[in-house]
């Protein structure tokens, strides 16, 4: 069985959430880079999903991550009640990952889990 550790976020050498923010950031402004490319697929959903389910290969990356949405949301859920931060959070990530996108979301909530840490040591 896993045992829990918590250690204090000022302990470590090197704070992660300057990494965080940068990966929030890239995983703001890259996927949309992509995306702006195809303006019609992002305003029609229908086509949007008919691109994303296109072939093999496009069915495998979107299916493998919606599986990792699906994943992270368990994650969120359970951190935020471990670091005992209102629930109602997980709508801002589930905002921020259907609006933006999981390369934003994931860094932006590892980013705000380390404020919270910093916060409670």
């Amino acid at each position: 069985m896993l045992k829990l550790t918590n250690v204090p976020a000022k302990n470590s050498l090197i704070s992660t959430k300057p990494l965080y923010l940068f990966l929030a950031t890239a995983g703001l402004l890259v996927p949309w880079f992509w995306l702006l490319q195809d303006p019609a697929a992002l305003l029609a959903p229908a086509v949007f999903f008919q691109r994303a389910f296109a072939n093999n290969i496009a069915t495998d990356l979107t299916t493998d991550l919606l599986i990792s949405v699906f994943a992270f949301f368990c994650f969120v859920w359970i951190e935020l009640k471990r670091l005992e931060v209102s629930r109602l959070w997980i709508f801002v990530y589930i905002a921020l990952t259907f609006g933006v996108g999981l390369s934003f979301a994931l860094p932006f909530f590892l980013y705000r889990r380390e404020q919270i840490l910093e916060r409670n040591s």
